[in-house]
């Protein structure tokens, strides 16, 4: 199992918009890199602010070497198909294949919606324009000359360059089960277009049963994939006290969505040894990849523990 880290760059915003300390950002993606982790990064615009994530993710591609550079999860329904195309194509460039994309189409809050207003975008097609998007990169990824009109733009024998850096593109998680809902079209949603399945707030039971209906989605549509990437976003407080690591998550993750998100699954909270155990537990459910979101405003802190406490025991 890979671990990574989310970067810090809705952290720092909230602790200042007029200057953040970016440098917490660089100074975690180094560390990673150093580690042996991946980076990954989350995206909003205006509902939950933070530094742009493939602006972010450039930057950390000139930085490190080894690490992988994922989003957890990208939004493409808040974007124009072939821009993002381009976009993420040069990335992985940038990057030299190092980009994996984890894409979803957005909860139903009040504020998501208002979100999907403020880009311009149909906030009740954002399932219909995620797929629009995987396909339409899909075929401007291929490298020949691209003719498909789609629900509001036209190409007409288009190409983009650069390609991405491996002929199949990065690879492409699209969530599904998040907080351990089962919901058909999402599954067969990634059956049909993802390369594996991303995922938050669940349980080694979500996660085992969630593997069982892809694998199955993936045989429904002839493109079967055995051992496919699952990647898990989690929560994770070093602390030698548990009930402080759990006071200290629940007040960041307030903070961080502001409210009104159903919080369950496993979280790694407490001494390394208990967060040792939890992320063990994802790891026998057939997780693949975990990227580790750490609560509070310490974040090199809680990075150095970790490196130092917790990540000897996945070498």
């Amino acid at each position: 199992m890979r671990l990574g880290v989310l970067l810090p760059h809705r952290a720092v915003v909230i602790q200042s918009m007029r200057r953040p300390p970016l440098e917490d950002c660089w100074t975690v993606a180094r560390m990673c890199d150093d580690a042996g982790m991946d980076v990954w990064v989350g995206d909003s615009i205006v509902a939950k602010p933070r530094v742009e994530p493939l602006t972010t993710l450039a930057y950390c591609a000139a930085i490190t070497k080894r690490a992988r550079l994922g989003t957890a999860i990208l939004l493409p329904a808040l974007r124009q198909p072939t821009v993002l195309a381009h976009a993420l194509a040069s990335l992985d460039q940038l990057s030299g294949g190092r980009l994996v994309l984890g894409l979803g189409a957005g909860w139903g809050l009040p504020e998501i919606v208002r979100e999907w207003e403020a880009c311009g975008r149909n906030h009740k097609r954002r399932g219909k324009d995620l797929e629009e998007h995987v396909a339409t990169w899909r075929k401007l990824w291929g490298g020949d000359p691209v003719t498909y009109e789609g629900s509001d733009f036209k190409l007409t024998g288009h190409t983009i360059g650069p390609l991405p850096w491996n002929e199949a593109g990065p690879p492409v998680l699209i969530t599904a089960g998040n907080r351990g809902e089962i919901i058909p079209a999402q599954i067969d949603r990634v059956g049909r277009l993802g390369d594996g399945v991303v995922t938050t707030y669940c349980t080694e039971d979500d996660c085992r049963r969630l593997r069982e209906l892809c694998d199955a989605a993936f045989e429904k549509h002839n493109r079967p994939r055995p051992g496919f990437p699952m990647c898990v976003y989690t929560t994770v407080r070093i602390e030698h006290d548990a009930s402080k690591a759990e006071a200290v998550t629940a007040e960041f993750l307030k903070t961080y969505y502001g409210g009104g998100v159903n919080f369950r699954g496993l979280m790694g909270l407490g001494t390394p040894g208990a967060v040792i155990d939890t992320l063990k537990r994802y790891e026998s459910a057939g997780v693949t990849d975990l990227c580790i979101r750490f609560a509070g405003t310490d974040q090199l802190a809680q990075l150095e523990r970790f490196v130092k406490d917790v990540l000897p025991a996945f070498a």
